[in-house]
């Protein structure tokens, strides 16, 4: 048995019912077409019968079981696939409240449900199950229906403030903060949401105490800056990459969840936009820097070098001979340890943050 069991189950209920298949790319394909009621009456039964093993998924989260930070999602979200790669870029697991089996399965009759809704929310699922298998997707029952901490907390917000859908899913999140070692995160999707979130609902984080509130608050507000980094600079490029392989360049360094949430947040949500432009800036910079290659220099240091060995005396016939990049580049491959370093010291120092996004923006 997998620890992540659960999830893995589920996702794969919903791919054999449903007749999801991958396409040559790895991308999920669903056809509304295909499926009949009985298809979502299976669907229904199957995950029924595996939802007494949820609680294995709650206990995972509870003792951060393989991961080093988790990021727990909530809200309603009409694009899952971007705000699974926001959510990476805070933590190496994504926690997922259960919506297609209690919602929308577990209170509609099957004839009633919208047969493009369930594939857009079906496909999204299946398009996680190479994580999932790695642990790196972890799917939750809602934690209104198994935490007592949940109803308290909203009926105490409640008091206070009239109680909108998006900020009790805001709060239903915040109860297991503690319990589940999670950071809440969300993404807007327009601005009118964005500043919603920032002017109202965020304030409600301290209603698990301060010391909670300040770790959700982090996260929460990293995330909205986050979509805004993906959205609106050069980073868009980021969101077309598939999501396996989105996930393995950023978690290649541990490092980089803690120093690029503390650079993100730094200075609070007055201080968002100077941190989103000093992202971009840096990473505009060291990709326009790669870009000017001064072959000349690259020729001094291949003749510098020449003692070393006949590596280097093919990438100077290369540079004094021939000037296609291609065969430049080739020549580089048969250089000596010692010129390679030379020539690379450069992305040893790169910072982590930026390092990460370059590969993004690259893949």
């Amino acid at each position: 048995m997998h620890y992540n069991q659960f999830t893995i189950d589920y996702i794969k209920a919903v791919k054999s019912n449903l007749k999801i298949e991958f396409d040559a790319n790895g991308n999920a394909l669903y056809f509304p077409d295909s499926i009949t009621t009985n298809d979502i009456v299976d669907l229904k039964k199957e995950l029924q019968q595996i939802w007494s093993t949820s609680n294995s998924a709650i206990e995972l989260l509870e003792k951060k079981h393989d991961a080093k930070i988790q990021s727990g999602l909530f809200g309603l979200i009409n694009e899952l696939d971007a705000a699974l790669k926001i959510g990476f870029l805070l933590g190496d697991r994504v926690v997922l409240t259960d919506y297609l089996f209690e919602r929308l399965l577990f209170r509609k009759e099957p004839s009633e449900i919208n047969l493009r809704h369930l594939g857009v929310i079906a496909s999204s699922l299946v398009n996680t199950l190479p994580l999932a298998e790695a642990g790196r997707i972890v799917i939750i029952p809602n934690p209104f229906t198994w935490n007592s901490e949940s109803k308290k907390i909203i009926s105490e917000v409640a008091s206070r403030t009239e109680i909108s859908f998006d900020l009790m899913s805001l709060l239903n999140m915040l109860s297991i903060t503690k319990k589940c070692q999670l950071h809440p995160y969300t993404i807007a999707e327009s601005q009118t949401v964005y500043s919603s979130i920032i002017n109202s609902q965020i304030d409600n984080v301290d209603a698990i105490g301060k010391d909670g509130g300040a770790y959700a608050y982090a996260g929460i507000l990293g995330a909205l800056l986050s979509e805004k980094l993906l959205n609106e600079t050069e980073l868009k490029v980021a969101l077309d990459i598939p999501l396996s392989k989105y996930f393995e360049i950023v978690s290649a360094n541990k490092d980089f969840y803690s120093k690029y949430l503390a650079q993100i947040t730094s200075g609070g949500s007055m201080n968002a936009q100077n941190n989103i432009e000093s992202i971009q800036t840096t990473l505009v910079k060291e990709i326009e820097e790669k870009n000017k290659i001064d072959f000349r220099d690259l020729a001094k240091k291949a003749t510098i070098a020449c003692s070393v060995g006949g590596g280097a005396i093919t990438l100077v016939a290369a540079i004094t001979v021939v000037s296609a990049p291609l065969l430049i580049a080739s020549a580089i491959l048969g250089l000596s340890a010692t010129l390679t370093s030379t020539v690379n010291s450069k992305d040893k120092n790169e910072d982590i943050i930026v390092s990460v996004f370059k590969k993004l923006y690259e893949a």
